[in-house]
């Protein structure tokens, strides 16, 4: 009898112990905490310029946080991580990938950049990175695409954490030719995708808390201060980017991109949304404060600006410097100089002047064959926007004008030339030279020829139909280097 009272006892104390160690058995809470670290928009920021930092301390940043054994962090991207520099869009975004692996990206959520080069660009780099790419409602030709997935699920402090990523509403941005049977899932088609794989991470993954990573933001969201948080009611907007029917259960953290906006919002649902920026001016973090015993958690928002992550003390990352040495082992586009600028050159300025580099190498190349109208067409600077005073390299022009579009030649009827090149039309930059096209003669249904780039042709409202393509990879800022390396801006 003694026996089984101590052998009953025994078990009363076992069982007590498991009851006080696992969630759920006895009254005591056991909360662990880890931090969420976003990326949006980079736009291939890889080096030092005069005008914001690099990667180099953010990367030695980071880094330092993965070495502190009492923190937990996962580190996420919301795209357009690519385009934009010399260093990365060159070799397409492959310098970016290795970077990102070594700094310890979980995901990448594609963005509409992603696509500047085809789809095709996105299968080799997918499988170049350690991580993989995320957006749920990308298809082509009505089926799922190989380079990317719906959502992944990563482990921290015992709490596994799903998520899901999502491009927006955005593939008017990509350029026309690269459109043709890819499709981006919008509106409720979107928010039933999202909504099903919430669940289905909860319920076959056993994920805990959900995170959203959606290409796409608000276009004037803006906080006054860095970590202020403002209110976002969605209730009552329709067709919005957002639908917040996900913050009721589904979704608990949204980390938004695309607009360049730096924000934190709190949503009808008490649930936030973040934005950094872009360009590598600020990085969105959320501290997450879980429960394990209930499942209930607090989140805590912040913007980390650049000043702090990227300040002078912080150390440069060897692995920069032997990246770019890797992509750039002969030549370095930030050094080479190709001319010099006396004044600012402002972006409508240059835009200008590339529309009459159009013209010139259409004429150089087509003339003799046909009679050229006009050039231009959709031409936007990219940040910095302007070519500053001073000493100008290519990869100073290349950061500007980053984008591979072809030259060719169209052909136009009068009525379309008229209302898209000859009327005032924001972003779209023509020139003719005096003497030879007269606007005002321009007659309805005859045919006209001009020169412009492969984003402007393939826009199927301009209705221009492609005669001839440059076959050489001569681009706007390749007419604008050549140039300025013959001195012909120094006004």
């Amino acid at each position: 009898m003694k026996k089984l009272i101590s052998k009953l006892l025994s078990l009363l104390i076992a069982m007590t112990a498991v009851c006080v160690s696992f969630a759920g058995c006895g009254s005591r809470e056991i909360s662990v905490e880890f931090s969420v670290y976003a990326v949006n928009d980079l736009h291939g920021k890889f080096m030092d310029t005069d005008g914001q930092p690099g990667v180099d301390e953010f990367t030695t940043y980071m880094k330092s946080l993965y070495a502190d054994s009492k923190r937990e962090e996962v580190l996420l991207s919301s795209g357009d991580m690519w385009q934009g520099t010399v260093e990365s869009s060159s070799n397409k975004g492959e310098l970016m990938t290795e970077w990102m692996n070594d700094v310890g990206f979980v995901s990448m959520t594609l963005g509409n950049h992603e696509f500047d080069w085809g789809p095709d660009v996105l299968t080799p780099n997918s499988e170049k990175a350690n991580f993989p790419f995320l957006a749920i409602n990308v298809t082509y030709n009505g089926e799922p695409v190989e380079y990317c997935k719906p959502s992944v699920v990563v482990q921290r402090t015992g709490v596994k954490i799903g998520i899901i990523g999502a491009i927006g509403n955005c593939l008017s941005s990509i350029s026309g030719e690269f459109q043709k049977g890819l499709h981006f899932a919008t509106g409720s088609e979107l928010t039933d995708l999202v909504m099903e794989e919430a669940e289905r991470l909860r319920r076959e993954e056993g994920c805990g808390f959900i995170i959203y990573s959606i290409h796409d933001g608000g276009e004037n969201f803006s906080s006054t201060g860095i970590n202020e948080v403002d209110e976002l009611d969605l209730k009552n907007k329709k067709g919005f980017y957002y639908d917040i029917n996900l913050s009721d259960g589904y979704v608990g953290l949204v980390f938004e991109a695309h607009t360049h906006m730096q924000y934190i919002l709190k949503d009808d649902y008490g649930v936030y949304h973040l934005q950094g920026g872009g360009e590598n001016k600020a990085l969105s973090c959320a501290d997450v404060l879980y429960n394990t015993s209930t499942g209930e958690y607090t989140v805590t928002p912040r913007i980390i600006g650049s000043d702090e992550y990227a300040k002078s003390s912080i150390k440069d990352d060897p692995s920069i410097e032997r990246l770019y040495d890797k992509y750039f082992p002969d030549s370095d586009p930030y050094t080479t100089v190709l001319g010099k600028n006396i004044y600012v050159w402002d972006s409508d300025d240059i835009a200008d002047k590339v529309a009459e580099l159009y013209y010139k190498k259409g004429v150089e190349v087509w003339g003799d064959t046909y009679d050229i109208a006009l050039s231009g067409g959709f031409l936007k600077m990219r940040s910095p926007y302007d070519l500053a005073r001073g000493n100008v390299t290519y990869a100073d022009i290349f950061s500007i004008l980053p984008f591979d579009n072809a030259l060719v030649l169209g052909s136009i009827k009068g009525k379309d030339l008229k209302s898209n090149f000859l009327s005032a039309k924001e972003n779209y930059h023509t020139y003719y030279p005096s003497g030879g096209f007269v606007p005002n003669a321009v007659d309805d249904e005859t045919m006209y020829y001009i020169v412009v780039d492969t984003y402007t042709s393939t826009y199927a409202y301009n209705n221009i139909t492609e005669v001839a393509r440059l076959g050489e990879d001569i681009y706007a800022r390749d007419l604008l280097a050549a140039y300025i390396a013959d001195g012909r801006r120094a006004d």
